[in-house]
């Protein structure tokens, strides 16, 4: 044990450390990286939940407008998001790249859907939601996601890298 008033070792300056090992940087990265892609997934399923409320409300008719084709779709990128989850403790690659491709196809491509499925309301404005026009409040949740998603797609991207990663010297 190291005492502080005590015996050293004859020779010893304290520099003698630079010999041990040190963690890898793929390993520094991951655990950096772990965390953030983490909020992204978790932020994306509170989205989820949020829009998964609205349609189920709009299908029992007690909110208007309706939830719209790209917006169940959309639902279904919460699949993604429990995958990348998943593959986070354990660094599981095939997991995260299911996360990044299922992302992609259920997650952006709804959204553009979606940004291209409102521009006629946003003409019109005629359906409001909370006291504000309705379209106001998709795009809104659309730049959320999309948001989430793009960060989400860039971590996914760059823990596989850290994952796949071996025998890297540190310069």
């Amino acid at each position: 044990m190291a005492s502080r008033g005590g015996k050293h070792v004859i020779g010893s300056d304290g520099s003698d450390f630079l010999h041990r090992e040190r963690v890898a940087d793929h390993y520094l990265a991951s655990a950096k990286m772990k965390t953030t892609a983490k909020q992204c997934m978790v932020g994306h399923l509170v989205l989820v939940a949020l829009v998964l409320s609205h349609a189920l409300l709009g299908q029992l008719g007690f909110l208007e407008p309706p939830a719209k084709i790209w917006e169940k779709i959309w639902i279904l990128s919460a699949i993604p998001a429990l995958f990348g989850i998943q593959s986070l403790p354990r660094n599981k690659v095939n997991h995260m790249n299911g996360f990044f491709y299922g992302v992609i196809v259920l997650g952006l491509l709804p959204l553009c859907w979606g940004v291209v499925d409102l521009v006629p309301e946003l003409r019109t404005a005629t359906l409001f939601l909370f006291g504000y026009p309705a379209v106001y409040i998709y795009y809104t949740g659309i730049a959320v996601g999309a948001v989430l998603h793009v960060l989400g797609l860039y971590y996914s991207r760059k823990l596989v890298e850290a994952w796949t990663a071996k025998g890297q010297k540190r310069q």
